[in-house]
């Protein structure tokens, strides 16, 4: 098997990119983002309670 080498990255520097996604696949990130962050749960500092962000 060949392995991969990559050397170090020059600069760290962002890097835009598009992607062209079909429609369905789309629709089924926004569901999936929906129902996580749903699901992230922060706990107040203030007074120790749960709140959903």
């Amino acid at each position: 098997m060949i392995k991969l080498k990559l050397s170090a990255i020059p600069d760290d520097r962002p890097v835009k990119i598009a992607v062209e996604l079909p429609a369905a696949v789309h629709r089924d990130l926004v569901i999936c983002a929906d129902y996580l962050n749903s699901q992230h749960v922060f706990v107040s500092q203030a007074g120790g309670e749960q709140c959903r962000i």
